[in-house]
């Protein structure tokens, strides 16, 4: 479906044809659309900006090694601890999610005739022991994901995002489709989860072991129906970031003390696993690039919606210039704060050809539509 959706753009010349007498590439560049499932993507590739992009990293390539000849010569031993300390969850590392979960084709699990469901892992009481830093919690899943190979016969498919709790506890929220029928071992997938989950985990203290046991997972039918589209489930993973839904869960992105310490972050806090993505990827002329970029833009600014309008008109639709609470982590006390700004709802972040993307329920409707009034 994203294929054909593609295929109704006008595409451009061939590379080749687009090149001078001399061969080179023209300026402007290349410019594409890529259909999803649950979303409408537009690029801009040009080789003047490649080019350039190249000569900063080998710039920064010199000066690293600048770097270590001036420690090798000065008589230091070792060299400045490497990594940094993160502290919350990036802005670039959100929009990455959504557009990556929008792009998955999850046929896989709706053809499985299985019921999806939202699964949490917790943590114990004193997970300080279990789990120092964000690489133990990957291991933990890397062994959870054995163990469930092993109990039905086949890999797990799911996409997984990392939060915190308000006592800095780390939990993992994961989207798939449980087996219905007993594994190996003869147990129902809910017995089966949580006891391996603690297994897992594996706290040494027995009673620590025992609640984790009880109270360590948690499957959520009913919010696993929701996500019944790409774009609702790309902004169930996101809507605890929001100010305007479900109160302020921003403190869920907070990182806690313990492993802000550089090499003990908590490495991504979003994944996908057994899944692959759905694209339909078509280049165009400029001419057609602009106006699709105009389009997009403009119905993405009307589905906008920010302030107090969200809870109290759910529906609203926003003018071009509007205010929004924009989440601030206080690095000293670790407190959330928000401030108002106000700011135009665009597609893209930057100025002039450059991209962007949007979310939408159906990525290939979306993409019939658009070609269509492109023509």
């Amino acid at each position: 479906m994203v294929t054909s959706a593609a295929s109704l753009f006008d595409q451009a010349e061939p590379w080749a044809a687009g090149r001078d007498l001399r061969g080179v590439e023209p300026e402007s560049g290349r410019f594409r659309i890529t259909v999803g499932p649950g979303v409408v993507r537009l690029s801009w590739a040009s080789p003047v900006r490649a080019e350039r992009s190249g000569e900063r990293e080998v710039d920064r390539r010199r000066f690293d090694v600048a770097v270590e000849e001036d420690r090798i010569k000065s008589g230091r031993d070792e060299a400045d601890s490497a990594g940094r300390s993160i502290t919350e969850w990036s802005r670039k590392s959100r929009a990455a999610m959504c557009r990556t979960f929008a792009e998955l084709d999850y046929t896989p699990l709706v053809e499985s005739g299985r019921v999806p469901a939202m699964i949490t892992l917790t943590y114990p009481g004193d997970w300080e022991i279990v789990a120092p830093n964000g690489a133990s919690v990957k291991r933990h899943m890397v062994l959870w994901r054995k163990r469930f190979q092993r109990e039905y016969g086949e890999p797990a498919r799911y996409i997984w995002k990392l939060e915190f709790q308000r006592r800095g506890a780390p939990h993992i929220h994961l989207w798939m489709a449980p087996p219905m029928s007993p594994g190996r071992s003869g147990r129902g997938f809910a017995q089966w989860l949580s006891e391996t989950w603690a297994r897992v985990v594996d706290h040494p203290d027995p009673e620590e072991k025992a609640r984790h046991r009880l109270a360590g997972t948690a499957i959520d039918v009913r919010n696993g129906l929701r996500a019944c589209d790409p774009k609702r489930l790309a902004i169930y993973f996101t809507k605890h970031s929001s100010p305007n839904l479900d109160g302020d869960k921003e403190y869920q992105h907070a990182v806690p003390e313990l492993w802000r310490q550089p090499g003990r972050g908590p490495g991504r806090f979003w994944g996908v696993y057994g899944l692959k993505k759905s694209l339909g990827v078509v280049e165009v002329a400029q001419d057609a690039y602009v106006a699709a970029r105009r389009i997009v833009r403009r119905w993405s600014r009307n589905q906008a919606v920010y302030g107090d309008s969200a809870s109290r008109f759910p529906t609203a639709v926003v003018p071009r210039t509007a205010v929004r609470l924009v989440p601030r982590i206080d690095r000293d006390t670790g407190m959330v704060k928000h401030r108002h700004v106000r700011r135009r709802r665009t597609l893209c972040g930057h100025g002039g050809l450059a991209g962007g993307y949007a979310l939408v329920n159906d990525g290939p409707n979306f993409a019939a539509r658009l070609a269509g009034a492109i023509q």
